[in-house]
């Protein structure tokens, strides 16, 4: 969908939400027929851009319609991650299992994490049986159809889109950038686990925004999605970690499961650093500004 530059802020919104609702409408569909692990996560992913869209287009709409339909996709998307989480932790664990490095301990494990998940694909099933797709789509029709034109004392409705899109970037990257200095100390995990969020939202935002951006703009979401796949493994294996020792029994394997998931981690905070190094983040943020 082609959104010129110039275009009223207003005009805009209606138009980039209307695309996101579409993605969300068609995954949605293809997730209730199959679900299938990576459809599943593509649902979840596009409720998140949808979120995303809401809150950069907010200042635009009347608060009580946007709160209502932000809670319902908010909804949506919390429904989504248990299983998700326990689907990266199966493909973890059987490869543990299959390699041997962790013997027997891994199979209780295995059996408990593969019966949790039937246990919340069935949940998921109920949940979005009572939550369906028809009233979230009637929500967003009906935001689309009443913009915040007049008397909006939040933004000037008829600005340009891109010299709104330009603060709203600056807006993401200052949470990022708060972030950054704690998250290079390695000891440090919550600042990165909260990174990537930070990261994953900016990207999210720059995603809404390519028909706006000029050239450059799949190598700069290729950084961000690289920064943030560095940061989401190193979460999962903090997550992984956690599951080892609370969940398997104090043996050799058990410690040596642990040492291993720490020398992964710590692998791949030496690639996080690197990469700091050769692409620093505040320079993407800077580069993603000039693009729109």
């Amino acid at each position: 969908m082609r959104v010129e530059p110039t275009a009223p802020l207003w005009v805009a919104a209606r138009a980039l939400i209307a695309e996101r609702k579409c993605d969300l409408e068609q995954r949605w569909n293809r997730a209730e027929r199959t679900f299938d692990a990576e459809d599943i996560h593509d649902l979840r992913v596009s409720s998140r851009r949808l979120r995303e869209a809401l809150v950069f287009f907010s200042p635009c709409f009347p608060a009580k319609s946007l709160d209502r339909t932000s809670s319902r996709t908010k909804h949506l998307t919390r429904m989504l991650g248990t299983m998700r989480n326990t689907d990266e932790a199966l493909i973890f664990f059987r490869s543990c299992a299959a390699s041997g490095r962790a013997a027997g301990d891994v199979d209780g494990l295995l059996s408990q994490l593969e019966q949790e998940r039937k246990q919340e694909l069935k949940l998921l099933k109920a949940g979005l049986q009572s939550h369906p797709l028809a009233p979230l789509r009637e929500q967003l029709d009906a935001l689309l159809l009443e913009p915040d034109l007049f008397a909006n004392e939040r933004v000037d409705p008829f600005t340009q889109i891109a010299a709104f899109a330009r603060e709203m970037i600056d807006e993401r990257m200052k949470g990022v950038a708060e972030l950054l200095p704690l998250a290079t100390d390695e000891k440090q995990v919550e600042a990165q686990h909260r990174l990537r969020i930070a990261i994953k939202r900016l990207r999210y935002r720059y995603e809404l925004l390519a028909p706006l951006a000029g050239s450059g703009h799949a190598e700069l979401l290729a950084t961000l999605k690289a920064y943030q796949d560095l940061l989401g493994t190193m979460h999962d294996l903090d997550l992984f970690a956690e599951m080892v020792a609370k969940r398997l029994p104090e043996t050799s394997d058990r410690t040596r499961l642990l040492a291993e998931i720490a020398g992964q981690r710590h692998a791949l905070f030496a690639a996080f650093s690197a990469m700091l190094r050769r692409s620093p983040l505040p320079d993407t943020g800077e580069q993603m500004r000039r693009s729109l």
